[in-house]
């Protein structure tokens, strides 16, 4: 779950193109992330793949990338995060389950 207040920004490393979408590598910060965690990245919920030093790697499925803004993303686009809540979060702002029904216009 999340609060839905932006933590940070990242820059994008790379995008991969995989069978069945796309892997979106970010250069991070957290000394403390690891394979599984969950993170909301433009308001999309997404797991962490693969943690190597300052990069993190998650796999968006096709329909992910087709209904939000994932799809567009490029190398040196800065994006939103947010890591999930911990049991002893503050809960500010409002919960956020980070899962996408569609792309506003």
């Amino acid at each position: 779950m999340f609060t839905g207040i932006v933590e940070r920004t990242l820059t994008v490393a790379a995008v991969e193109t995989r069978p069945g979408g796309r892997r979106l590598v970010l250069r991070h910060e957290w000394p403390d992330l690891r394979r599984g965690d969950s993170v909301a990245v433009n308001g999309v919920c997404l797991t962490a793949a693969e943690v190597q030093g300052g990069l993190v790697g998650f796999d968006a499925i096709t329909e992910t990338l087709n209904r939000t803004n994932l799809g567009e993303l490029a190398a040196g686009d800065r994006v939103n995060v947010e890591r999930s809540l911990r049991p002893d979060s503050r809960l500010d702002g409002h919960f956020v389950l980070g899962h996408v029904d569609g792309l506003a216009m």
